[in-house]
């Protein structure tokens, strides 16, 4: 197993619209499960131990996708986090929100079983062949999408993969996106500043402390945000289906808006003048 991506929280968050407490969508792990010949030279390679997932504090539910590929042709480039930050989250968080949409096209020609764990001990029973109890199991598959079960809350999660049947080796690519309540913490303040959307539309943009690890927002029409952050720098971009913008330094204090630029014919964020 090749961990390629485990993003931790950004930071602590303090924010509001029209006193109403922000939402936030984040990608929590991107991890590929390899497996490989189970021989007496591959031994230690062969095995695929579970995949320790840490969700982020307010964590209300979390959003799985799981890709079976070819070992030689893994799509890299498309994500399920890029699918889902320009959604509502209230939209997300609906009980019949159809997630079939977002599934990835598969090219592997095995299928795998997909177990979740709550609980440690029970991912250390399920790494020893042993019985263990699943919070949420995936039978059968090449692809597949969804909620997380309730069962399966809490700010610790194990996944454990195994193949189905003979045949080609294959890669599993795993995706978590946890949705989590922004939690108050006053005393990460030092870095204040608020946005307000000023289109007629609603509209998703995402914050970041170091340029790499992004978090997905969404700013209803005419409704500001309100930032606390315990970051030394912030910057931030606004997300589309296609790709994202981009970047804009925020400065810590400050009040910006977003609004359409007639000149650039696009979606730009501006800095509001302090009042004198």
């Amino acid at each position: 197993m090749k961990k390629i991506f485990l993003f931790s929280l950004l930071s602590a968050f303090l924010m509001t619209i029209n006193a109403t407490a922000q939402k936030m969508l984040q990608e929590v792990i991107v991890d590929y499960v390899v497996f490989r010949p189970n021989n007496m030279v591959n031994k230690v390679l062969a095995k695929n131990k579970p995949i320790k997932v840490s969700l982020p504090k307010g964590t209300k539910t979390a959003f799985y996708r799981v890709t079976v590929y070819q070992n030689d042709k893994v799509n890299t480039s498309d994500t399920f986090y890029k699918s889902l930050r320009v959604i509502n989250p209230d939209t997300l968080s609906k009980e019949r929100f159809d997630f079939t949409p977002y599934l990835a096209e598969p090219n592997g020609e095995v299928g795998v079983e997909v177990y979740f764990f709550a609980d440690k001990n029970a991912a250390g029973r399920f790494d020893s062949g042993k019985d263990a109890e699943a919070c949420q199991k995936i039978d059968s598959t090449k692809s597949a999408v969804g909620v997380l079960s309730t069962a399966c809350a809490g700010e610790e999660l194990y996944v454990g993969i195994k193949k189905k049947g003979k045949g080609p080796l294959v890669t599993v690519k795993v995706e978590i996106v946890a949705l989590a309540d922004v939690a108050e913490d006053p005393i990460n303040d030092r870095y204040p500043f608020s946005i307000q959307n000023e289109l007629s539309g609603e509209v998703s943009y995402e914050v970041s402390g170091d340029r790499t690890n992004w978090q997905a927002f969404f700013l209803p029409s005419k409704k500001k945000a309100e930032f606390k952050l315990a970051d030394n720098q912030v910057y931030m971009r606004v997300s589309t289906l296609d790709k994202a913008s981009e970047e804009y330094k925020i400065d810590s204090g400050k009040n910006y808006r977003l609004y359409w630029n007639k000149d650039t014919n696009k979606v730009d964020l501006g800095e509001i003048p302090a009042k004198k």
